[in-house]
């Protein structure tokens, strides 16, 4: 069997190169040039179908394209594509999944775009209707526009909607006001947009020198280390809360899971509910001891500290910067 052609990307709908000899023969083989970077896909030719066909698809295509647009895809971009595959995908990346994360999401976006606080600011429509929706995930042009009121609606900013024929208001221009602002440096302060990564190891003497790449990698990078050891508890508080607080302030989360302690099983589950993004990394010897569970995510497998602490730069530089 010859390979299948397509003429548009199965999860972007854009305009694709096909491969004109692939590895796979019964499969669909195409590059996606996004001008800032290409992407390779290769997928069953099931996916033909899975617009119609496939619940899991359809659910999450809007995530799907935002990751491609985003360049957050597959960091192998040989995998064979399936509905198993994305169904292990989506759990290791990090993108809005509530309307609160949606709705700060797009109030960060707006932000951005301010050269300086509380000037007015002029959309480019283009941009806005064709790209802008879907690089934040939205579903729909219509669905940002609704998030869009509700930050209206919130006083976060003052915005002016015209309504354009055959078609929902399109916002023109908006201003962050005074309590927009306030909201933003709370924003900025934690979470998303914060410079705090979580540290979850092995506390353990023969690991000084993999907390110490650690902290190294993360300050070359600009962020700023949280180890629950090195924090002043309250008395009032728990170790526990501790935790869980420091997890919701950070951006991401680093978890080694060298000496395999169950403290780090848990931290970063608890990042990746959230939505945070984790590197994984473990010490080449002790990693096929390492769960079942997580064998299968992408690990940082070393060997020194040193090897550590350059592969993480390079992995933060690269996916979270």
């Amino acid at each position: 069997m010859g390979l299948y052609k397509v003429d548009k990307c199965i999860f972007t709908g854009l305009s694709v190169k096909n491969m004109d000899d692939g590895d796979f023969r019964d499969a669909i083989e195409y590059w996606l040039d996004l001008g800032t970077h290409k992407i390779f896909f290769r997928l069953t030719h099931e996916a033909l179908n899975w617009d119609r066909e496939n619940e899991f698809f359809q659910r999450n295509e809007h995530i799907f394209k935002g990751l491609i647009l985003n360049n957050d895809w597959f960091e192998d971009q040989k995998v064979y594509i399936t509905i198993e595959k994305l169904k292990e995908l989506l759990p290791q990346k990090s993108y809005p999944k509530t309307p609160q994360e949606k709705a700060d999401s797009l109030f960060q976006y707006y932000l951005s775009l301010q050269t300086e606080d509380g000037q007015l600011v002029e959309l480019d429509q283009k941009k806005f209707q064709e790209w802008t929706w879907q690089e934040l995930y939205f579903k729909s042009l219509s669905e940002i526009i609704y998030y869009s009121k509700y930050l209206k609606k919130e006083k976060l900013i003052s915005a002016n909607f015209s309504p354009i024929e055959y078609s929902d208001d399109i916002l023109f221009d908006f201003q962050v006001t005074v309590e927009g602002l306030n909201y933003g440096i709370k924003l900025q302060s934690e979470g998303e947009k914060s410079n705090l990564c979580f540290i979850a190891m092995a506390f353990k003497p023969e690991t000084s020198n993999i907390r110490n790449a650690i902290k190294e990698a993360l300050t070359e990078t600009g962020f700023k280390p949280i180890l629950i050891d090195e924090q002043n508890i309250d008395s009032d508080r728990t170790i526990n809360d501790e935790i869980i607080a420091s997890l919701k302030k950070c951006r991401f989360c680093v978890a080694d899971f060298s000496y395999h302690s169950k403290g780090v099983y848990f931290e970063s589950g608890f990042a990746l509910g959230q939505g945070k993004k984790v590197i994984y990394t473990c010490l080449d010897s002790e990693f096929t001891d390492a769960h079942f569970d997580i064998k299968p995510l992408q690990h940082i497998i070393y060997k020194t500290a040193e090897q550590l602490r350059a592969d993480l730069k390079n992995k933060i530089e690269a996916w979270i910067k």
